[in-house]
C-alpha cells in the first residue's frame, strides 16, 4: 500500500467499514444506503468490499481508524431451507489472522448462521455483534413475507421494528440488511431510522432483483451467478411471490458442482416442477434440470431446452405474456444477463 495513501488516511482520520465474505458486495450496498443520509461517504466514512484473500491490504486502515468495523457476511453457500450452515475453514484463515492483530476498539460484525464465520468471535478478543435468521444472533429477522419485495421484522436488544425491501428477494439480501443494521447501530443510529433508510435500497444487477420486463411481465434477475443452493432458493422464491399470471423459470448450467452434476441439476428440476409453470433451460448441464422437472410431472410442452442463449431467446420472447414473472438464473459462465437484457423493459 502506498505510503502517501497511509499518511493521508492518518491525517483525515476517517471511519472505515471493511466487508468480507461471499455476500460482501450486496452487504456493502445495504450499508451505504443506511449510512449515506447521516454521514458523508468518502469524507467521513469509507466502506470497502474486500476479497478474503486481500484483507491484509486493509489491516493498516482498520488499526488506525478512530472507528473501524470488520464485517464478515458468509463463506458457506446459503441453503434454501436450513438456517445453520458452514463454509470451509480455509476461507477465514487470513481474516482471523488479521482480526487477531487488531486493537480492541475495532468492532466485528459476523453472520451467526454461518458456523465458520461465527467461529471468528471465539478466535479473537474484539467486541462482536452477530446477525442472522437464528434468534440467538444479536440482530435477527423473523416473519419474512413476500410481495413485490420482502417484509420482515428485525429484533435487536429488545426492540422489534418492521423492515421493507422493495423489489429484492432471498436470504443474501436479508443478511445484507441485517449486517447494515448492525453497522448502523454501531454508528449510533436507531432501528427505525435504519429501517427508513433501507426502504431506498436497490439490489445490484443479477442479485435477486425484481425489474420490469417487456410485454407487461416482470423479471426476477438472479443472473449474476448461481450455485445449486442459490438457484434452489431462487426457484422456491419464484413459487412464493404472489400476484402473477404464470411463473417462468429460465435456467442455465450450474458450473462447478463436480461429480454430482447430473444429480444436482435433476434435483433443481424437481423444485421447478413444484414452483413454475414453464421452464426454459440453456446449456449442456441444464438439460438435466429439464429432465428432473419432466420426471416430477411438468408437462413436456411446457419445457424448452437449448444449447445456447441465441438458440432460444426468440422462443422465450414469444412465450412471455403480460402478468408473467420470469426468473433468470445461472452460473456466471453462462452469461444469463444477456437474457435479462433481452427481455427487460426498455425505457
Amino acid at each position: 500500500m502506498k505510503l502517501c495513501k497511509k499518511i493521508k488516511f492518518l491525517i483525515e482520520r476517517k471511519k472505515i467499514v471493511v466487508v468480507c465474505g461471499k455476500g460482501r458486495e450486496t452487504a456493502k450496498e445495504a450499508i451505504l444506503k443506511v449510512l449515506e443520509k447521516k454521514f458523508q461517504i468518502g469524507k467521513e466514512i469509507i466502506v470497502e468490499a474486500v476479497e478474503n484473500e486481500k484483507i491484509e491490504d486493509f489491516e493498516f486502515f482498520l488499526k488506525k481508524s478512530p472507528l473501524a468495523i470488520l464485517v464478515v457476511t458468509h463463506v458457506g453457500d446459503i441453503p434454501p431451507e436450513d438456517i445453520v450452515f458452514a463454509g470451509e475453514k480455509e476461507e477465514i484463515e487470513k481474516i482471523v489472522k488479521v482480526a487477531q492483530r487488531l486493537p480492541p476498539l475495532v468492532r466485528l460484525v459476523l453472520n451467526y448462521d454461518d458456523e465458520t464465520v461465527r467461529e471468528i468471535d471465539d478466535l479473537t478478543n474484539l467486541h462482536c455483534t452477530t446477525f442472522g435468521l437464528d434468534e440467538k444472533a444479536d440482530v435477527f429477522a423473523t416473519n419474512i413475507k413476500f410481495n413485490r419485495g420482502m417484509n420482515f421484522k428485525v429484533s435487536f436488544e429488545g426492540s422489534l421494528v418492521p423492515f421493507w425491501l422493495e423489489g429484492v428477494f432471498g436470504k443474501e439480501q436479508i443478511y445484507a440488511a441485517l449486517a447494515a443494521v448492525a453497522v448502523g447501530k454501531i454508528f449510533g443510529m436507531n432501528l427505525v431510522e435504519i429501517s427508513q433508510n433501507l426502504k431506498d435500497y436497490k439490489s445490484l444487477p443479477g442479485k435477486m432483483r425484481l425489474i420490469e420486463g417487456q410485454k407487461g411481465c416482470f423479471v426476477l434477475d438472479d443472473a449474476e451467478s448461481a450455485t445449486v443452493f442459490s438457484m434452489s432458493e431462487a426457484i422456491e422464491v419464484l413459487g412464493k411471490i404472489p400476484g402473477f399470471f404464470r411463473k417462468i423459470a429460465v435456467l442455465g448450467d450450474v458450473v462447478g458442482v463436480g461429480k454430482y452434476t447430473i444429480e444436482a441439476h435433476e434435483a433443481i428440476g424437481e423444485r421447478v416442477a413444484k414452483n413454475a409453470d414453464i421452464l426454459f433451460t440453456f446449456g449442456e448441464r441444464a438439460k438435466f434440470i429439464a429432465k428432473g422437472a419432466f420426471e416430477k410431472g411438468m408437462e413436456e410442452d411446457k419445457i424448452f431446452s437449448f444449447e445456447k442463449i441465441e438458440d432460444g431467446i426468440e422462443k422465450l420472447k414469444e412465450e412471455i405474456r403480460k402478468g408473467d414473472l420470469v426468473l433468470v438464473d445461472g452460473s456466471k459462465e453462462m452469461k444469463m444477463s444477456k437474457i435479462v437484457d433481452e427481455i427487460r423493459k426498455i425505457w
